[in-house]
C-alpha cells in the first residue's frame, strides 16, 4: 500500500516522487526502478515513465505534472513547460534555486521530516528570482552536476534543514518589480497584453536582460559587470520599454546614442550585452529575429556604416549613409567646413546631431563630396586608411596606391593623395569580409602572411581584388588597413609556386565558409560533388584533396551562405531569410546534413 503524500502547489513531478522515496528510505532511482520506471524519464516528464509509477499505485497528481518540465511534444535539446519552450540545459541546470521561506514553511508542524519539503517548478526558470508568496529572493541550495541526483532533492533538503529553520538561507526581502509579476503571471497562463506577450517567452525575458544591460549606461560605466543578485533590477529596467512596443524600443536605442561615444567606438559598447547577443549568441534562433529586425532597422537608419563594417555579424556590402564624421574622413575636408558645405546644400541641418551621428544619404551626396574633396599629404593619406607608414610605403610601391597628382618634389605641394582613393582601396578589399572578434589560429594580418610568404602585400590584394582569396577578416579591435585579415592557409593555397592548387577538404570547407568540415567531407562520400584521391607532398600517404576542377563542380551545384553572398552581392542573412519565404530548403537528400548549403539553381531561380 503507498504511503500517502499531499502534493504543493507548483510542484514538480521530480520532487513528488522524490518525496514518495524518502517515505520509504530509498533513493528516487531505486523508487522509480523497483515500479518499472525510470526517475530520468520522470525528470524528462515522459508520459511513460510517470504511467508506469500509476500502474504501481503511485499517481502523480494533475498539477504536480502541470507544472513539471517535459521533452513530450519537442524533444531534443528543448522543453516544454507552462506551455513555453525552454532549452533544457536552461530548466536543468547543476544549480538548483528555492524560497527558504516555502520550504520552511512546508516544515511547519512536520518536525524534521525532510519528505515535507517540495521544490517548485517555477524555481526551474532562471528569469524568475523572487518568491512573490514571501518576496523573498530565490537562492541557491545546492549544485550537483548529474541530473538524477540533482534531481532527487529529499536529501539534498534534509542536510539543509538546520539553516532552513533558522533563517540562515534568507535573504533581505524587497518589492516585486512589474518584471516578476508579469513573468509570474505568463507562468500561471494569464497576460496583460503587451508587446513583449506574441514573442516566444523565454526569448522575451533574455530580451529584457538584454535591453536592460544596456540601459545601464544611464546609471553606470560598467553595465556589464552587473551580479547575479542585481539582474532583477536589469530585467524591469529592460521589461519597462520592452513592454511598450517597438517605437519605446527605438526611442531608448537612441537615446543610448545620445549618451557619450560614437559609432565609432562599435555597437558592442553602445549596446552592450544585446548586440553581441543578437549578433552571434542567437542568430541562428528564429525566437530573436524581431528583436534583430528593430536593431538592424535603426542602425540602418542611424549608422554610417561602410563596406569593411559589419551589422548584426553580415558585412557591409554598400555604405547607404555617411556621418559627417565618417565624410570628412574619406574627402580630408575639415569637419566643421564640411558641415557647413552640407548644410548650405540643405544636405543635413544646420544645427543637430553631433557629427558622428549626423547622417546623410551617401548617393545623394556624392556630387557635393567629389567637389568639395581636398587633397591631403602622404602622412595624412596613411593616417586615413589606418596603415603604418612601412605599410603605406609597400603598398605605393606596389602599384596599389598611387597619388592623384604627380610629386614635385620640395618645390611644391606635398598635397597631392585623394583620401577617396583610400575609400575605394579599402571597399575592394573588404567586401564580404567577415567580422573577426578575435584572430584565432590560421588568421593573420594581411602584411605578416605577405612576409611569410616573402611577397609583396600588392600580390595578395590582386587576388582577393579577383576574388581568388575569398576568406577575407575584419578585425573588430582595429580600423581601415590595420583589420585587414587573411586565411594563411587559403593564402598559401592560392599563391603557391607549386603547379597544383589543391586543397584539403579541411582548407576547402573553411573557404567557402562550410564550418564543419565533415559535412563537406560527407558531401563528397555520398557522390555529391567531387575530390580527387592524391599523394599528400609531405606526408606520402593517400587522402583526399579539392582539386580546381573539382571546386569548378562544386560552385556550379552549391551555393554555401558565403559564396552566396559574393555572387549575388547582398547579405547571407536576407538572402537566406529571403529563399526561407519562397520555401527553398537546404540541401538534405534523405535527411543528411550538410549545414546551410542550397542548390545553385535553387537560389538563382528565387533571387535572380
Amino acid at each position: 500500500m503507498a504511503i500517502p503524500i499531499h502534493h504543493r502547489r507548483r510542484e514538480t513531478v521530480a520532487s513528488f516522487v522524490s518525496r514518495m522515496a524518502a517515505a520509504y528510505h530509498v533513493d528516487a532511482a531505486t523508487f522509480s526502478a523497483d515500479r518499472e520506471s525510470s526517475f530520468l524519464a520522470v525528470v524528462s516528464g515522459t508520459s511513460s515513465g510517470i504511467e508506469a509509477l500509476a500502474a504501481f499505485g503511485c499517481p502523480i497528481p494533475e498539477d504536480v505534472v502541470a507544472w513539471s518540465p517535459s521533452k513530450e511534444g519537442v524533444g531534443g535539446t528543448m522543453r516544454l513547460f507552462r506551455g513555453h519552450t525552454f532549452p533544457s540545459k536552461i530548466l536543468q541546470p547543476p544549480k538548483m534555486r528555492g524560497c527558504p521561506e516555502c520550504l520552511r514553511q512546508d516544515l511547519e508542524g512536520q518536525g524534521t521530516d525532510h519528505a515535507a519539503m517540495a521544490m517548485r517548478g517555477h524555481w526551474l526558470v532562471p528569469h524568475v528570482t523572487l518568491c512573490l508568496e514571501h518576496n523573498t529572493p530565490l537562492v541557491t541550495l545546492w549544485r550537483e552536476s548529474k541530473p538524477v541526483p540533482r534531481f532527487d532533492s529529499a536529501p539534498h533538503l534534509a542536510s539543509l534543514i538546520p539553516a532552513i529553520t533558522a533563517g540562515n538561507l534568507t535573504l533581505e526581502p524587497r518589492a516585486p518589480t512589474g518584471f516578476d509579476t508579469w513573468l509570474d503571471a505568463r507562468l500561471e497562463g494569464h497576460g496583460d497584453g503587451n508587446w513583449l506577450e506574441q514573442h516566444p517567452l523565454h526569448a522575451a525575458c533574455n530580451y529584457c536582460l538584454m535591453l536592460g544591460t544596456s540601459l545601464l549606461r544611464h546609471i553606470t560605466s560598467a553595465p556589464s559587470a552587473v551580479t547575479d543578485e542585481d539582474k532583477w533590477f536589469v530585467y524591469d529596467l529592460g521589461f519597462r520599454v520592452a513592454q511598450q512596443g517597438e517605437a519605446a524600443i527605438r526611442d531608448a536605442l537612441q537615446g543610448l546614442q545620445n549618451l557619450s561615444g560614437g559609432p565609432h567606438d562599435g555597437p558592442k559598447k553602445i549596446f552592450p550585452k544585446m548586440y553581441d547577443r543578437l549578433a552571434y549568441d542567437t542568430i541562428e534562433n528564429p525566437d530573436y529575429d524581431e528583436f534583430r529586425r528593430i536593431l538592424r532597422s535603426h542602425m540602418m537608419e542611424t549608422w554610417p556604416l561602410g563596406i569593411g563594417d559589419e551589422l548584426l555579424g553580415e558585412p557591409i556590402v554598400e555604405r547607404r549613409l555617411h556621418s559627417v564624421r565618417s565624410a570628412a574622413k574619406a574627402t580630408g575636408i575639415d569637419q566643421r567646413r564640411l558641415r557647413k558645405i552640407l548644410a548650405a546644400e540643405g544636405i543635413i541641418p544646420e544645427e543637430g546631431l553631433p557629427d558622428a551621428w549626423q547622417v546623410f544619404d551617401a548617393k545623394l551626396a556624392d556630387t557635393v563630396l567629389k567637389a568639395a574633396t581636398t587633397l591631403i599629404t602622404a602622412k595624412d593619406f596613411a593616417e586615413g586608411i589606418n596603415a603604418s607608414r612601412s605599410q603605406f610605403n609597400l603598398l605605393v610601391a606596389g602599384g596599389v596606391l598611387e597619388p592623384r597628382l604627380p610629386s614635385v618634389g620640395d618645390a611644391g605641394t606635398k598635397a597631392i593623395w585623394d583620401p577617396a582613393d583610400g575609400v575605394r582601396f579599402l571597399d575592394s578589399v573588404f567586401v564580404g569580409a567577415s567580422p573577426l572578434r578575435q584572430a584565432q589560429h590560421g588568421w593573420e594580418h594581411i602584411s605578416k602572411s605577405a612576409a611569410r610568404l616573402m611577397v609583396g602585400p600588392e600580390v595578395i590584394i590582386k587576388a582577393i581584388q579577383d576574388r581568388r582569396i575569398v576568406r577575407i577578416g575584419n578585425h573588430a579591435d582595429f580600423d581601415g588597413y590595420a583589420a585587414l585579415y587573411v586565411y594563411h592557409d587559403e593564402v598559401c593555397s592560392v599563391l603557391s609556386p607549386e603547379p597544383s592548387s589543391n586543397q584539403s577538404i579541411e582548407l576547402f570547407s573553411k573557404t567557402v565558409g562550410i564550418g564543419q568540415p565533415i559535412r563537406m567531407k560527407r558531401l563528397v562520400i555520398n557522390g555529391h560533388t567531387p575530390a580527387t584521391e592524391l599523394v599528400h607532398p609531405k606526408l606520402k600517404t593517400r587522402q583526399l584533396f579539392i582539386t580546381r576542377n573539382d571546386a569548378d563542380a562544386f560552385h556550379q551545384r552549391f551555393y554555401t551562405p558565403r559564396t552566396m553572398a559574393q555572387a549575388h552581392g547582398k547579405s547571407w542573412q536576407s538572402m537566406t531569410a529571403t529563399l526561407r519565404a519562397a520555401g527553398v530548403k537546404v540541401f538534405s537528400p534523405d535527411g543528411e546534413d550538410y549545414g546551410t548549403l542550397y542548390l545553385r539553381e535553387d537560389v538563382d531561380r528565387t533571387l535572380l
